[in-house]
């Protein structure tokens, strides 16, 4: 028998489902969520969704696995310390960004600009130059760059990105200053731009690139570290991650571009409700995901809408993703009435 489990990990509750493809028999098994380390709860809920079916955790030929580990790490502020190598006269991309304020005409007076991922301390410039149609304008100078890396390496960095001008058109000297990164620090991650978002407008490319290196370390060290529990618990199906966009990739995958997990939890719950709501009949939808911490919404017209960027606190990420809304009031969400304002407060 072929059997197949969906793991989904909420802020409050862990939810599985185990599905035998042969007979169409399923399971579903709920374990309260461990924050402090997501894949505990992981674990025991496969095996007793596993002991509930009466199977080996053997059996098993393929984990789905939607995670909010990437997205959590950027709203608890708990990512990398991240390096930032960018073309010379470029130091401050990040920090100029769109140069757009929120609110009315007093935004710019009242607004607290948000610290980018990777900071100006923490940001070199390397001689080189590509053209718009990738023609090398300068040779990168590689006496220079490894003297940059070396610097930002010694300085305690975590993770680096590599970010480049022009790099969608071609990407030689990132792969090259990933080559020289790479045999400086071998263990540390490296994300080239080109990788992760291979387009042009420099500021959403270095950003996106930027998240992605930002989140790198944390959730590679988890998915690993899911990997190789599951291989000691006697599990030897293949892990799969749930993508933004409701996709599927691999644990090595995942490990090299987290940034296409951001919107993991959410999008799963929006294209399981559309499966079922076209198989009864009704392709236009609006769904409703109530968990212990959040809810989530998404209008479906026949398929999930995807959108081609996500906003996480301050920062436009350039990722695929399932168009959800999301509140910050769910099933376990205190509500109270504060003594200044007598005014209902939810969360």
């Amino acid at each position: 028998m072929s059997y197949r489990i969906g793991v989904d990990v909420g802020g409050t509750f862990t939810d599985l489902m185990l599905f035998d493809e042969e007979s169409g028999r399923y399971w579903r098994h709920k374990t309260p969520s461990t924050p402090h380390d997501p894949s505990e709860a992981v674990l025991a809920g496969i095996a007793a969704i596993c002991r509930q079916a009466g199977i080996a955790p053997a059996q098993v030929a393929q984990i789905m696995h939607g995670t909010t580990v990437a997205t959590n790490v950027i709203l608890e502020g708990k990512g990398a310390r991240v390096g930032l190598i960018t073309t010379e006269g470029f130091k401050q991309i990040l920090h100029l960004a769109r140069s757009q304020t929120p609110g009315p005409l007093a935004g710019w007076m009242i607004m607290i600009k948000p610290e980018p991922p990777a900071t100006l301390a923490d940001t070199r410039e390397v001689s080189e130059r590509m053209s718009a149609r990738g023609e090398v304008v300068r040779p990168l100078d590689e006496a220079q760059a490894e003297a940059v890396i070396r610097e930002l390496v010694d300085s305690g960095i975590e993770s680096l990105t590599i970010s480049l001008i022009n790099s969608y058109a071609n990407p030689d000297h990132e792969r090259c200053l990933k080559a020289i990164a790479q045999r400086i620090a071998p263990n540390l991650p490296v994300t080239i731009s080109y990788d992760v978002l291979p387009e042009f407008r420099e500021y959403e490319r270095t950003l996106t690139a930027t998240m992605n290196a930002y989140v790198k370390p944390r959730v590679k060290t988890y998915v690993h570290n899911l990997d190789q529990h599951l291989r000691q618990q006697g599990v030897q199906a293949k892990l799969n991650i749930l993508r933004s966009d409701a996709g599927l990739m691999t644990a090595e995958t995942t490990e090299e571009n987290p940034v296409y997990t951001l919107l993991s939890g959410p999008s799963g719950g929006v294209a399981g409700a559309l499966h079922i709501a076209i198989r009864a009949g009704y392709p236009n939808i609006l769904t409703f995901d109530m968990g212990g911490t959040s809810t989530d919404v998404s209008l479906c017209m026949g398929e999930p809408n995807i959108a081609r960027e996500t906003v996480l606190g301050y920062f436009p990420v350039k990722v695929p993703s399932v168009d959800v809304r999301s509140v910050g009031a769910g099933g376990g969400s205190i509500a109270h009435v504060p003594a200044l304002t007598r005014a209902l407060r939810v969360g």
